[in-house]
């Protein structure tokens, strides 16, 4: 004969509300404290925390010996937030109590809602002190760990766990987050292998992602490539994938392709500046001024605080000659209390080109400091030095240009000519 419970759970899975909710008014009445039990997890398991709650109440009533009762309904309290009362329960079991394992892993739970993080790290240590082979105990202190950006320390424990047989606890591959672990901490090589070691199948999309990223961060841009071209075609709509895929496919050479991966994206996300900004870059580069300028434009209507987009628009107008418009764009970001180093330089040139020679003077000066060792400034510099009849400085900046990079022949033999003379 079919109890109550089993009745209720058959009523959920097939969505009949009312049913179910008879079902389980009848199970407390009627049912055994081990089916009521069972029911009790298997709400909880399905995110019934109120019906899971109200179970696990009536059987405490009836059995308040029962210290598992307890960390239980701690567990469910800590779900609804209710701190206070998970505290009251956790705090009547008694540490010789079967139960006090559990608990202390509630416990833990319960400090890291409160922000208690080593008080949580304390408990997890006990756990770990009465239980040492209890794979659950290691894994909980291993998520904490990883949660607190202790990647060290949880891969050790990670890996004791795959080297106790244990792949996957709670739907967690531990190959997966050891993988996760090394990436974080730049050890990409170490990082690719573990990733590597998952079934495709087993594969999550954001896993995939994360993979296909460190196959670029290699080099191994085909590779990644091919994953982030499958996770589109799983879904369109993870839209983080298009700014990379967009990137590799540039370093690969397939110019069209990126800028295909650019719209594309934007066709699912028109509020990404990202997108806009290399759509902009990819445009200036293939000769598309008016996408470029459009597509720099948008970037900094929806961030007019991205440095990068402004600092990519103020190159653009200055290869457009437009040397009023690097002009104004870089006074705009400076109103705004953004500064970057390549401002000066621009200006620099801005003001060269406009022969207004004092203000491209105290520019050259600044940009001096920033740029000591740039070839390709100090080629400017000499430009202007020479332009301005500052013959020794313009030798001076030559030698250090040469000297850093002596294959600049141009340089080389201004150099020569001016050394002849000198």
């Amino acid at each position: 004969m079919t109890s109550n419970a089993e009745e209720m759970m058959s009523a959920l899975n097939l969505g009949q509300v009312d049913r179910a909710h008879r079902a389980f008014e009848q199970s407390l009445k009627e049912d055994a404290d081990d089916l009521v039990f069972s029911l009790a997890e298997d709400l909880y398991a399905m995110g019934f925390v109120e019906e899971s709650k109200r179970a696990y109440q009536q059987l405490l009533e009836k059995h308040p010996e029962e210290d598992q009762l307890k960390s239980a309904l701690a567990e469910l309290a800590i779900e609804e937030d209710q701190l206070e009362e998970a505290q009251e329960y956790l705090a009547q079991i008694p540490t010789d109590s079967p139960a006090y394992l559990q608990a202390l892993l509630v416990k833990a739970d319960l400090y890291q809602q409160e922000g208690l993080q080593e008080s949580a790290e304390f408990a997890l240590k006990q756990a770990r002190q009465l239980a040492p082979d209890e794979p659950v105990v290691t894994f909980a202190l291993a998520e904490f760990y990883f949660a607190m950006s202790e990647y060290n320390k949880a891969i050790a424990l990670y890996r004791e766990l795959l080297l106790q047989g244990q792949r996957r606890i709670a739907q967690v591959d531990m190959a997966a987050r050891i993988g996760t672990a090394y990436a974080a901490v730049g050890n990409v090589d170490h990082a690719i292998a573990y990733l590597e070691q998952i079934k495709p199948i087993d594969l999550t999309t954001d896993t995939k992602f994360q993979l296909a990223f460190l196959y670029q961060e290699k080099g191994d841009i085909d590779q990644a490539i091919k994953l982030y071209e499958e996770i589109l075609e799983q879904d369109p709509h993870y839209t983080s994938v298009y700014p990379l895929l967009g990137q590799a496919q540039e370093k690969s050479g397939e110019q069209r392709a990126a800028l295909q991966t650019y719209q594309a994206g934007l066709s699912y996300d028109q509020t990404n500046p990202i997108l806009y900004r290399l759509t902009g870059n990819l445009a200036f580069q293939t000769g598309d001024d008016q996408l470029a300028e459009s597509s720099y434009q948008k970037a900094l209507a929806l961030d007019d605080l991205d440095l990068t987009s402004i600092a990519a628009l103020a190159d653009f107008y200055l290869a457009q000659h437009d040397y009023d418009a690097v002009i104004k764009t870089i006074e705009e970001a400076n109103e705004k209390d953004l500064v970057d180093p390549k401002f000066n330089w621009d200006l620099a040139r801005a003001y060269h080109a406009k022969e207004e020679d004092e203000k491209a003077a105290g520019y050259f000066e600044q940009a001096k400091n920033d740029y000591p060792e740039d070839v390709d400034f100090l080629h400017d510099l000499a430009d202007w030095y020479h332009e301005s009849g500052q013959v020794q400085a313009e030798r001076e900046t030559l030698a250090k240009a040469v000297r850093l990079n002596p294959e600049e022949m141009e340089l080389a033999n201004r150099l020569a000519e001016l050394e002849a003379d000198y």
